[in-house]
Order: C-alpha cells, then structure tokens, then sequence
C-alpha cells in the first residue's frame, strides 16, 4: 500500500530546517515528489541529502519568498522538474524581533509582514494557477497559535499570521470551484531554530510545559503530520479551516 502522498508533486517553502525540512522528509517517506525553497542554500541542500538518503526525490531551488521573480521560479522548477504541482506548503517565515508596538521598529515591521504574509500571497498567487490548470491541488499555509491570539511584544509576527488565516479562507472561497483546497495550521511550541531563539535552547522546556496542558514540547515530525494529512486525499472535504495543532494550548 503507498503512502498517503504517492505520486503527488509537492512544492514546499522553509525546507531547510525545523518545520519544513520536518515535513520535507515526512512528504518524502510518504511517497511524493519535492520541489523545495529556502532562502537558506546549505540548509535546503541538506535536506535534499537527507531525502536521497532515505530513498526519496527533490530537488531544490534557493528562494526569497519576499520577491515575485524567485517564487515564479521556484514554481517553474517544480513544473521543469515534474510536469505539475498537486500540493504546496507554504511554511518560509521568520519571527522579528521582541517590542512593544509603539516601540516597534517599522523597518522590522515591513520586513516580518513581507516575509511572512506577503511571501505566502505570492507563493499562492504563482501555485494557484498551475494548480487550476491541473484540475485541483491542495495548500497547506503555516500559521501559528499567534494566528488566534495575541503575544505580547510580537506585533509583526501576531498580525502576519492572523492575516494569513484570512487570506486561507479567502482562497479557499475562491477556488473550492477548481478543486483547490486551502487550510492553515496553528502550531504551538515545538523545539525548532526559531522556538529556540524566541525561548531559550536551555529554558524552551521550563518556560513552554506550564503554558501547554500536554504538559510537554512536540516534536516537529508530529505538527508536520498535520500538514501531511491535509495535502493528502485524505482530507478531501476540508477547506478553509484552521487546524490547532497544539496539545490544547489554546482550548481555552
């Protein structure tokens, strides 16, 4: 029996480290294709590695999700490469740095929102046609617990992502015609480059288990798996939703 993304070509954005190359490599056990962007070459060449290593195919192009020219790119990589695009993880983000709004520097502002709201419009915006093109597809865009609720001194980061949840249901009305689905998950605390920088490499555990009623971190292999089940056919009746992916950080 094939896995749950057989034969299916994904494009996918972040894959050189935490989530994405997390999902990367989950994408790959379970039988797709990638065509993988990061901004970061060494990073996104290693998780090429690790693919070929387990036996799975990709290939990889160095992306700048801020700038139309490498995200068209990117998708036609995908289309040189493998004829067409059945799913895409739009996962490239970053965090910016920690201040009060009033105090926030609007150059970081503009480069948080560019990078992680306006980088997932135009990777859309590139993804979408091909996919209407193709008769279907499904997208999987990477928001956060910030996406429904607020952080203290991330004004950026909190507006960006509850801004992509926005965006995913909009696409997802727009195209449900075309057989293009589009959702969003909310992951919560789990050990990445980023959760580290924001948290602590040393007091990530201290500071995230009494905010978490799972009482733990996850791991970045259990939120990938959500990202899994919504590229696959699996989840064919679902669009427009926002999946928490949490331990029931934001239950309340």
């Amino acid at each position: 029996m094939g896995g749950l993304l057989e034969n299916k070509i994904c494009l996918l954005t972040g894959a050189g480290s935490g989530l994405g190359r997390s999902a990367a490599l989950l994408a790959a056990a379970e039988g797709a294709k990638l065509a993988l962007g990061d901004w970061d070459d060494e990073g996104g060449r290693e998780t090429v590695r690790l693919i070929a290593e387990s036996g799975g195919e990709s290939v990889f192009l160095k992306t700048d999700v801020t700038k139309s020219e490498n995200v068209k790119a990117l998708v036609r990589n995908a289309l040189d490469t493998y004829g067409r695009i059945d799913c895409a993880v739009n996962n490239a983000g970053v965090e910016g740095a920690r201040n009060k709004t009033a105090d926030y520097d609007e150059a970081e502002w503009r480069k948080v929102i560019d990078i992680n709201l306006t980088g997932v419009f135009l990777c859309m915006k590139y993804e979408l046609p091909e996919m209407v093109k193709a008769g279907g597809g499904a997208i999987v865009n990477v928001g956060s617990t910030a996406s429904i609720g607020g952080v203290a001194t991330m004004p950026a980061y909190v507006a960006s992502k509850h801004a992509i949840l926005g965006l995913t249901r909009t696409t997802a009305m727009e195209y449900g015609e075309h057989n293009i689905r589009a959702n969003i998950i909310f992951p919560g605390s789990f050990r990445t480059p980023m959760s580290e920088r924001l948290f602590g490499v040393d007091t990530i555990e201290e500071t995230v288990k009494p905010l978490t009623p799972m009482r733990r971190l996850a791991t970045a292999d259990e939120v990938a798996e959500s990202i899994i089940w919504l590229c696959s056919d699996r989840s064919s009746w679902v669009s427009g939703s926002g999946m928490s992916v949490d331990g029931a950080k934001r239950a309340g």
